[in-house]
């Protein structure tokens, strides 16, 4: 059964290719030329002709009239905020575990303590 269908559709796969087929191209006929009204020497003519019409175009009014700018002050303190936010802590400092606090439960685990998830930070990579 599985073969009479793949037959069947390699026959209709033929059929729709020799349908398909291109003309056969003659070599010998002279080539044709695209658009054969347009040439070098007309496209030189038309750009004159219409940098003739407008040789110093009107300057735009405001250049920067698009541009969107903050402010200086709260764009340096964004992306110095975010830059220390991106910063992987060290493990020997007091920010050691703030991508991973120590916590049991809803309680907070502070001083020595909190050796065992500085630990674990470590070998996880939340801290150098």
């Amino acid at each position: 059964m599985r073969g009479i269908v793949a037959a069947a559709l390699s026959a209709c796969a033929l059929g729709a290719a020799a349908q398909q087929a291109p003309a056969p191209i003659d070599l010998s006929a002279p080539a044709q030329q695209a658009t054969p009204g347009l040439s070098d020497e007309l496209i030189r003519k038309a750009v004159r002709e219409t940098i003739a019409e407008d040789p110093h175009p009107a300057p735009a009014a405001n250049r920067q009239g698009g541009v969107l700018r903050a402010e200086t002050s709260t764009l340096q303190s964004r992306m110095t905020t975010a830059f220390n936010d991106a910063k992987v802590p060290d493990c020997l400092h007091d920010d050691a575990l703030k991508l991973q606090p120590a916590r049991i439960g809803p309680i907070g685990v502070v001083g020595p303590l909190s050796l065992p998830w500085i630990i674990a930070a470590a070998v996880r990579g939340k801290c150098l």
